[in-house]
Formats: structure tokens, C-alpha cells, sequence
């Protein structure tokens, strides 16, 4: 009797505590659960960006309050305006090699290779038969 006794609380805190660990490792990677942003690989860049004008509007807002004058304000702001120029320089060279990858051909009206039927629907990605993607 108490072997089934620790074989069922055993069972029982496998069930409760399986949709937790799952949940915890299905959404443990950081993009969203709604696809891949497509700028995902530009995150570290676009935040230093994001970074370097909070700090230039802090800087202005010091100013506007009369908190520093148009020297210290200048002196201040001119090398945040220079990392800001090398982080835009990056940012434009990153774009240029994701822009030079070729984007996969789309059919517009097709027939499906999997199953042979055709897609009457013209935006359709997917056959609704089979499930093949309608990628070249």
C-alpha cells in the first residue's frame, strides 16, 4: 500500500508541476511569441541608439532649466553627437548587408508541388490541402 502511495504523489506532482517547466523552457528565448522581429539582429545597436538620445534629451532638458550654460551644454553633448554618428555609420552597414540577402520568390498564382491541387486563394501562403508553403 505504500508503494502506491508514493507512486501516485510522485505522479500527482509530476502533473502539477510539468505545464510550469514547459511554459518555462517554450518562451525562455527572447523573441517574441509571435515570430521573429525582423530587425532582431540589430537589438544591441538599435538600444545603444536608444541609449545615446536619452542621454542627449537629459542633457537638453539640463539646459532648458538653466542648469548648465551653452558652454558646459556643448562641451557635454559633442561626444555623445560623435557615438551617435559611429552608432548610425554601424547601423546603416548593417542594414546594407541584410538588404543584399535575397528574399525567397513568392509565386502569385500557383499549384501546390506537394499534393497538385490548385490555390485559388491569391495571398494564400500556405496550401489549405496539404500545408506546403508556397515558397519557390
Amino acid at each position: 500500500m505504500d508503494f502506491l502511495l508514493y507512486f501516485y504523489s510522485v505522479l500527482f506532482g509530476i502533473i502539477l508541476i510539468a505545464p510550469f517547466v514547459l511554459f518555462y523552457y517554450r518562451f525562455q528565448v527572447d523573441e517574441s511569441p509571435f515570430g521573429k522581429e525582423s530587425e532582431a539582429h540589430l537589438k544591441s545597436i538599435l538600444e545603444k541608439k536608444r541609449n545615446l538620445l536619452d542621454s542627449l534629451r537629459d542633457i537638453r532638458s539640463d539646459f532648458d532649466s538653466g542648469k548648465l550654460t551653452e558652454e558646459e551644454f556643448q562641451s557635454q553633448s559633442i561626444p555623445y553627437i560623435e557615438d551617435l554618428e559611429k552608432v548610425e555609420s554601424d547601423l546603416t552597414e548593417k542594414r546594407k548587408q541584410t538588404a543584399t540577402v535575397p528574399q525567397p520568390k513568392i509565386n502569385e498564382n500557383w499549384t501546390c508541388d506537394n499534393c497538385g491541387s490548385f490555390v485559388p486563394v491569391p495571398n494564400a501562403k500556405f496550401c489549405p490541402n496539404c500545408g506546403t508553403s508556397r515558397m519557390a
